[in-house]
């Protein structure tokens, strides 16, 4: 289908089915007209001849791909696999190209701070047109983080099945025919292995914990202790994170981001036990758990857990490296 998901044209028909959903799964309308946009943004690359190209990643890939995580993003973290086969410019081009074709339906801004554009890697933000109105003590923009990166190390990876939270309430109502007539049936993209998002996420913390304004850096990747917790405690990853597969694929990632990244300064050379958030936690916690708190109880869709069970969680990643 050429013109995929188009509620969004029928501004009547789509603030309807926005607040209709919102109301049934109890979630706020900014959020699930955010997902729309998610989702169309990812159904896009479905559609495209970039779909084995690339892999979806990260937080958000936890929450559309494998449903484990009950919190919102404004993120679409895409990184492209193969990429010994290409050259620089091929890459550049490629990055380029994708981008501009799943992001064919929003308008970009360039935001300082946020927008960067490399020979291997596009970090734009875009906006969407907004028909909800905001609450004034809300302060959710309708922007999409589109992230694109050639040196990730996505894999394994298997094609999942994603959908609308719009399109999966049509689904449980049986209105077929809104759903095939406005392109909202689910589709199918690469999405890393949970697995491997539990160890990137834990390279994240170690790698910014060493920046010289660790807990500004470690504040700005809070929603890693949640999506941490939550992997821990799936059963899968809790048996996997127990092997010695973990540590040995562990091992690999971390030596994969020493060579990819040179920031925080010295971080090519830093050993893992001399992190400080393996050495003064407790600490750091202290700190960044009022920051846990405000954050994820404005994303999360459904409670969150405590923090002092966050930090329970983290002690017991700590215990496994000693």
């Amino acid at each position: 289908m050429e013109d995929s998901i188009m509620l969004h044209q029928h501004p009547e028909l789509f603030r309807s089915a926005i607040k209709e959903t919102a109301d049934n799964l109890n979630i706020r309308d900014v959020f699930i007209e955010k997902d729309y946009w998610i989702s169309l943004v990812l159904k896009r690359l479905s559609e495209s001849r970039y779909v084995d190209s690339v892999v979806f990643k990260g937080g958000t890939s936890l929450s559309k791909g494998y449903k484990l995580i009950s919190r919102f993003s404004e993120d679409v973290d895409i990184a492209v696999i193969d990429v010994a086969d290409s050259s620089g410019n091929q890459l550049k081009t490629l990055i380029r190209t994708v981008e501009k074709e799943i992001a064919q339906d929003l308008v970009e801004s360039t935001v300082d701070g946020i927008t960067s554009k490399g020979s291997r890697f596009r970090k734009s933000v875009y906006q969407y047109p907004e028909t909800q109105k905001r609450k004034m003590q809300e302060t959710y923009l309708n922007t999409l983080i589109v992230e694109i990166n050639s040196f990730a190390n996505p894999y394994p990876y298997s094609r999942l099945e994603i959908q609308s939270l719009i399109g999966e309430y049509l689904h449980k109502n049986n209105q077929t025919d809104l759903i095939r007539e406005h392109g909202l049936e689910p589709f199918k993209v690469n999405i890393l292995d949970i697995k491997q998002t539990l160890i990137e996420k834990l390279v994240s913390l170690i790698r910014f914990s060493f920046a010289e304004n660790y807990l500004d850096e470690l504040s700005g990747k809070i929603r890693h202790f949640y999506d941490l917790y939550f992997l821990l405690n799936n059963k899968d990853c809790s048996s996997y994170f127990e092997s010695s597969q973990f540590m040995n694929d562990f091992r690999t990632v971390f030596a994969h981001d020493q060579r990819a990244f040179d920031e925080p300064r010295g971080w090519n050379a830093k050993q893992m036990n001399e992190s400080p958030i393996f050495n003064h936690f407790d600490e750091i916690w202290k700190t960044l758990k009022s920051q846990y708190v405000k954050e994820l109880s404005l994303l999360a869709f459904t409670e969150i857990p405590d923090e002092r069970e966050i930090s329970k969680n983290f002690w017991k990643i700590i215990k496994a490296f000693e």
